[in-house]
């Protein structure tokens, strides 16, 4: 299973936010990252010089199941 959290950018490539800028993370089952998200859901570079905080868990999704991604991201307003 790999979960969602949602995240709020501390710097956003390498540069600090002008405005509150939120993302998402997705972690696979051994707890390492392996996607980030900017605030409309596309993926964006992991080693874009990023540092974030975790605000909250959105939830967990089946591997195999990307739907149930998607649809975690729309409970969160996105799409």
């Amino acid at each position: 299973m790999n979960s969602v959290d949602k995240i709020r950018f501390l710097l956003f490539y390498g540069e600090a936010p002008e405005a509150t800028c939120y993302g998402y993370l997705e972690v696979n089952r051994d707890g390492n990252i392996i996607a980030l998200y900017n605030s409309c859901g596309e993926e964006i570079d992991m080693f874009g010089g990023h540092e974030f905080v975790r605000v909250r868990a959105l939830g967990k999704f089946d591997d195999e199941d990307r739907d149930n991604f998607y649809s975690l991201l729309e409970s969160d307003g996105v799409g």
